[in-house]
């Protein structure tokens, strides 16, 4: 008997370095200061490992504004516009996360690295064999990388729906109203961070004019808050002595993240936008462990000292 399958699509991509074809630097220049940068991340997750019901789903915008070179100030704003808490409870449930900082930097400077300029990339569907295969042709090409080191630190608040299991009452029963409660961290963070700037762009006779053009940001930071633990259906019931009681946690969280950013100018990319991306993993005060990411739009980029 003959059965019926359903085809599954796999996504194959290959790529193809180049190492003998003739281009031009036009530009290679990373040397300037990111007045602003400002990025939209339409998909943000953040799960927290202790509950399914702190599964978050959120729009943000971050970015940075630096007015005077080494010397600039840091933003974040996350809200959910889901969470695994509202599919049981209601709206009381939201996560919200809001970070403002400064940052200086304390030292770097510009090396010559191999780099890979994408000139080509193209997709086909290969319905004999059933796949779509995604293709690229780059070169490598020295090219200036500008590293600089920093420290930074701010004000950091963060609230999310929180299930404490080992929180019960002289009943046995969950002292919230819905057995599911909302922790609150707010106070500082503070840590270091390593910036680097690609902004690098060729003339070749085959692919035109093509560009190397990013920012990377890899940060650490200490957590340095207090946590209020509550009922959201009675904000005025303060259950945050027995809950940390019950669920314990480290003296101080901390977080491990990377964020990337398009930085150089429409005049020059013949691009208005470009993509970027933050992924961050850490130990939140009380909520515990947790990991989050996505991807998202540099929507706005002017430099300075052009």
């Amino acid at each position: 008997m003959k059965k019926q399958l359903s085809l599954l699509v796999y996504l194959i991509g290959t790529s193809c370095v180049l190492g003998q074809i003739r281009y031009e630097t036009v530009r290679d220049n990373p040397d300037f200061i990111p007045f602003l940068n400002i990025n939209l991340q339409y998909f943000d997750t953040d799960v927290s490992l202790r509950t399914i019901d702190a599964i978050n789903f959120n729009a943000s915008v971050w970015g940075n504004f630096e007015p005077v070179n080494g010397l600039g100030v840091d933003f974040r704003i996350r809200r959910s516009y889901l969470t695994m808490g509202q599919l049981a409870y209601d709206d009381h449930m939201h996560f919200q996360n809001y970070e403002v900082g400064a940052y200086y930097k304390i030292g770097g400077g510009t090396v010559r690295k191999p780099t890979k300029v994408v000139l080509e990339a193209d997709q086909y569907d290969d319905y004999y064999e059933n796949v779509r295969v995604y293709t690229s042709t780059s070169i490598v090409i020295p090219a200036l990388r500008r590293r600089d080191f920093l420290v930074r630190g701010g004000f950091y608040n963060l609230a999310s729906p929180i299930d404490i299991e080992e929180l019960e009452d002289d009943f046995g029963q969950s002292p919230f109203t819905e057995s599911l409660g909302r922790a609150r961290n707010t106070g500082l963070y503070g840590g270091i961070a390593l910036r680097s700037i690609t902004n690098v762009f060729v003339n070749t006779e085959q692919f035109g004019y093509q560009f190397n053009s990013h920012a990377t940001l890899v940060y650490f930071d200490a957590l340095i808050t207090g946590t209020r633990i509550y009922d959201p259906w009675a904000p005025e019931m303060d259950l945050s002595d027995q809950a940390k009681d019950a669920i314990g946690s480290l003296p101080i969280g901390f977080r491990f993240g990377m964020s990337g950013f398009q930085i150089e100018q429409k005049k020059y990319t013949n691009k208005k936008f470009g993509m970027s991306y933050n992924f961050e993993a850490g130990y939140r005060n009380y909520m515990g462990w947790y990991i989050s990411g996505g991807l998202g739009l540099t929507i706005l980029k002017w430099n300075k000292n052009d």
